[in-house]
């Protein structure tokens, strides 16, 4: 904090003050990226809210009834790496409205004919993913969250150093300039003898 802040010493040039104002801009435009972060947030959780709904015309649990046998249980990479546990066949299942479904399913590896599995399907009576946790839900919203806040700090912090590598650039211009003079200036004095 020493470095940036704004004091009174004499040997504080131009670029040292800049540098400091940018370093203050560089914090509080990171401050102000908390509310779209937060925002985003909210969006992300309502959405993960929206998946986890549940009931009629939204999504809901049937039971499916196999019209097939399920394949055999598979080896997975080699004898080592074990058997796949779930394969998929097609069953049968009656949406809300008593309308018959037929469509495949996954189902334990080796399952016969007539078993029963619970399924999730849509308001238009089509299969559809589980709904999501509302553990899932909150972590979605502050990984959201705090992505957003990372890219931000990420922006702003290459902003800044774009911003120090052209005050550096003036700084070792005068700096070189300073020397050059001073080299003139002790060559032109002649040593007395």
């Amino acid at each position: 904090m020493r470095r940036y802040w704004l004091g009174r010493n004499p040997l504080r040039r131009r670029s040292d003050r800049l540098e400091g104002t940018g370093v203050a801009v560089t914090l509080i435009l990171l401050l102000f990226s908390v509310w779209p972060a937060v925002v985003m947030g909210r969006l992300a959780y309502e959405n993960g809210l929206q998946a986890e709904r549940v009931g009629p015309g939204i999504r809901q649990q049937v039971t499916a009834t196999l019209v097939q046998d399920a394949p055999d249980p598979v080896l997975v990479g080699g004898k080592d790496n074990g058997v796949a546990p779930e394969s998929h066949a097609a069953a049968r299942w009656v949406t809300p409205s008593g309308e018959r479904r037929t469509g495949q399913v996954a189902v334990p590896a080796g399952a016969k004919a007539g078993a029963s599995v619970k399924v999730w399907i849509d308001g238009r009576g089509e299969l559809t993913r589980p709904p999501t946790t509302h553990t899932d839900t909150l972590a979605g919203a502050v990984t959201t969250t705090l992505l957003v806040i990372a890219g931000a700090a990420a922006a702003l912090t290459l902003g800044f150093r774009g911003f120090r590598w052209l005050l550096d650039r003036g700084r070792y211009a005068a700096w070189d300039a300073s020397w050059a003079e001073a080299s003139a200036r002790w060559r032109r004095r002649k040593p007395d003898r």
